[in-house]
């Protein structure tokens, strides 16, 4: 049953009811609660496999390995590698090249994210759930509760299980 509840908490968190103006759950009404810790727990799963895919520690067209071991023998620069030369250095990133390279990586995170989030959405989508936007009322008694407790996790699976909550505040998530 704490199983249930955990997976259940890590997809719901993942799932994008996070704090945003217009809190959102999923539901599928009449749902099972081992149906329903089932679906959300494999497309957790599913969800938590997508990004990731570009080359470890790269950003800006950097790799983050340290090149010198690599063929950098006495008098040769690598690009990452800083040397001294008539008080000078060589080798040098400048703050532009780092700059570009931490954009280069956020943006890298956001879209990995936006695949797990994707991915979560559609693989709940194909199982016969629907998102439903929380009414305010909802929102409060959701916020009352401790995150990721039992009281939470079973208050969101009460209103994600009930048809007309579901029908009446449910929508289709946006492609």
């Amino acid at each position: 049953m704490k199983a249930f509840i955990l997976i259940s908490g890590i997809a719901i968190v993942a799932s994008g009811c996070a704090t945003t103006a217009q809190q959102k759950a999923w539901g599928k009404p009449g749902v099972s609660k081992t149906d329903y810790g089932t679906d959300l727990g494999m497309c957790t799963g599913i969800a938590s496999m997508q990004g990731g895919e570009g080359p470890a520690n790269t950003a800006g067209g950097i790799n983050g390995r340290n090149n010198s071991a690599a063929g950098g023998g006495a008098g040769q620069s690598s690009p990452g590698v800083s040397t001294v030369a008539n008080g000078t250095y060589q080798g040098m990133a400048s703050s532009d090249f780092a700059n570009r390279a931490a954009n280069q990586q956020r943006t890298q995170q956001m879209t990995d994210q936006r695949a797990r989030e994707d991915a979560l959405k559609s693989c709940l989508v194909e199982r016969g759930y629907l998102e439903f936007v929380l009414t305010p009322e909802q929102n409060a008694h959701l916020a009352s509760l401790p995150k990721g407790s039992n009281e939470y996790l079973e208050y969101l699976y009460k209103l994600g299980s009930d048809a007309e909550i579901v029908g009446k505040q449910g929508h289709a998530p946006a492609k």
